[in-house]
This record gives C-alpha cells, sequence and structure tokens, in this order.
C-alpha cells in the first residue's frame, strides 16, 4: 500500500509541476511600482491582464517575460470596477493560452494559481475554485461573465497570476480586491470582452448620470413604501449643469432608492447600473422625495473611461 501511495503522489507532484511550468509559459513579472513586482496574465499575442489597484505607474512600465527578457509596455486601458488593467507590449508576438470551457468550472475543482517573481521566477499556489456561478456584478460595480470564487492562498507577488485549472487550460486572472473577504479569478471571457471595448472605443463605456451622491438611511416607515426601498439609498447633493439628471428633473435632496429593478444601497450599485450595455438608453429611478415615492426615467449619456 505504501508503494502505490508513494507512486501516486510522485505522479502527482509531477504532473502538477508540469502544469505549473507549461502555465508560466503565459505569465510575466510586471514592476507595477517602483518598489513592487506583481503578475500579469499573457491573454493575447500583444496583451497582459494585470491587478489594476496595484499598478501605480503611468507611461512605460517594465515588463520581464517568461523567456526571461525584459520589455516596456504602455497602459492600453484601466477598468477599477473589475481590478484590471491591460497592459500592451507593441510588436509582441505571443502565443494565445487555451480557455478552461464552463463545464469543468465548478466547485471544488482543483485551482491552481502561477505567478511569476524577478528573484525566483515562476511561483504557485493550489487549491480548488471555492465556488462557481453565473454572471455577478462586483461590490465596485464590474460586470464578471462569471463568478469564480478562489479557496487558494496567494502570496503578495502572486496578484495578477494566473488561475489554471486541471487540465492546464486558464480560468482566468487572480484578484483579492473584488470581494471582501476573498480571491476571485475575474474570467477569461470577461478579459477579452475589455479588451475588445478599449481596442474598439478607445475607452470603457460608463453612464452618466452627473450628480453627487451621499449614502443614507432609510426610516423603516418609508422603506415600506417600495418594494425596492432598503436599508439606505442614495441621496443627491450635488446636480452638474445640462446633465441628464438636471434634464429629468431631479433635485438636491432626492434619494435614489433604485434603478430599473436594481436597489442602489451604495454607490457601486449605481456605477453598475450605469454600465454597458444600458448605456445610451433611458433608466427608470424609483426615487424618495420629500416622503413620496416617485420615478423618473432618465436618458443616460455616455462618456469612456478608463484609457490612460
Amino acid at each position: 500500500m505504501s508503494e502505490v501511495l508513494e507512486f501516486d503522489l510522485q505522479g502527482y507532484s509531477a504532473a502538477i509541476s508540469g502544469l505549473i511550468e507549461k502555465a508560466g509559459a503565459h505569465v510575466a513579472a510586471i514592476k507595477s511600482a517602483a518598489y513592487r513586482v506583481t503578475s500579469g496574465v499573457i491573454f493575447r499575442p500583444d496583451l497582459i491582464a494585470v491587478n489594476n489597484h496595484l499598478l501605480k505607474r503611468e507611461g512605460k512600465i517594465p515588463v520581464h517575460l517568461p523567456a526571461g527578457d525584459a520589455a516596456e509596455a504602455t497602459i492600453l486601458g484601466r477598468d477599477p470596477a473589475l481590478d484590471l488593467a491591460i497592459l500592451q507590449v507593441s510588436g509582441a508576438q505571443w502565443p494565445t493560452p487555451q480557455t478552461e470551457e464552463d463545464p469543468a468550472l465548478r466547485a471544488g475543482a482543483l485551482a491552481v494559481v502561477v505567478g511569476r517573481t524577478l528573484d525566483v521566477g515562476l511561483s504557485a499556489s493550489a487549491g480548488i475554485l471555492g465556488a462557481v456561478g453565473g454572471p455577478r456584478r462586483s461590490w465596485r460595480g464590474g460586470e464578471l461573465e462569471r463568478f469564480v470564487r478562489l479557496d487558494v492562498n496567494l502570496y503578495p507577488s502572486q496578484a495578477g497570476a494566473a488561475v489554471v485549472s486541471a487540465t492546464g487550460r486558464f480560468v482566468g486572472m487572480a484578484t483579492a480586491a473584488i470581494l471582501r473577504h476573498s480571491a476571485l479569478a475575474v474570467p477569461m471571457g470577461t478579459l477579452n470582452s475589455i479588451a475588445d471595448e478599449l481596442l474598439t472605443t478607445g475607452g470603457i463605456r460608463q453612464g452618466f448620470l452627473g450628480v453627487g451622491l451621499q449614502p443614507v438611511s432609510i426610516p423603516e416607515h418609508l422603506q415600506n413604501k417600495s418594494p425596492l426601498a432598503g436599508e439606505s439609498g442614495l441621496m443627491i447633493v450635488s446636480i452638474e449643469p445640462d446633465s441628464s439628471a438636471e434634464k429629468a428633473g431631479l433635485q438636491l435632496g432626492d434619494i435614489l432608492l433604485a434603478a430599473g429593478n436594481t436597489s442602489l444601497t451604495q454607490i457601486e450599485s449605481l456605477m453598475g447600473a450605469l454600465r454597458f450595455p444600458l448605456l445610451g438608453k433611458s433608466l427608470l429611478l424609483t426615487i424618495l422625495r420629500a416622503g413620496d415615492v416617485k420615478s423618473v426615467e432618465v436618458e443616460i449619456t455616455v462618456r469612456l473611461g478608463g484609457r490612460s
């Protein structure tokens, strides 16, 4: 029995080591700040996905590639709502990694996080996919193609690292800045859709309402006036001239309760409601004004953000 167990463990160990080495061909080390190195996922021939909250540089970004050579990247764009920044290395032609198919993404499946450091090279952690679900909005308002929670220990250098399945296919980019209590994988499909938007429009399309907001508590007797009302709402404290909010007749002191069928309990909830594909269309807002619940239809204008 001990000989069989030893053989199985050796085979498992060799398989994991091979998987990490193979995945490492698509992982770069990024000098994200003067004294910090993080990881990045090479997901297209000239594009690298990194964690936005750790990318403190502008202009040219030093990148150390899997083969050991150095390069400089520029920031194609940022999407803070997904903790995602996309770097572009001009003229690069890296192979595109294979993406794991949806049926293999299920709770309990093996997950390996593969990052890269300057001093020791590849850095890895192993665990499981703690939870897998359908599309999800992050607390910052970003739209994830799939919800993939990681039950994996992330070392500091593994921020932005590749999340890989047992087949060696890529699940997404690791980040600990979207979910408050654990790490997530930003799915490969989401990385590609954001890259497509940046390359096509030059930025991240974001709806613009033109208001300043302050979260406030809603008294219980007022919560009962609308099924969409929660324990808190968003009070309008400023309105920009000639904005969508002004044109729709919104007023200072109005409390936003819901956008469409989405309750607005925090500013990030509204940010998510103003994301594509609602841009350029009307949005029905449920508001509380002087103790009465009203519905206001607002024509949402579009701004481009995320471009450096």
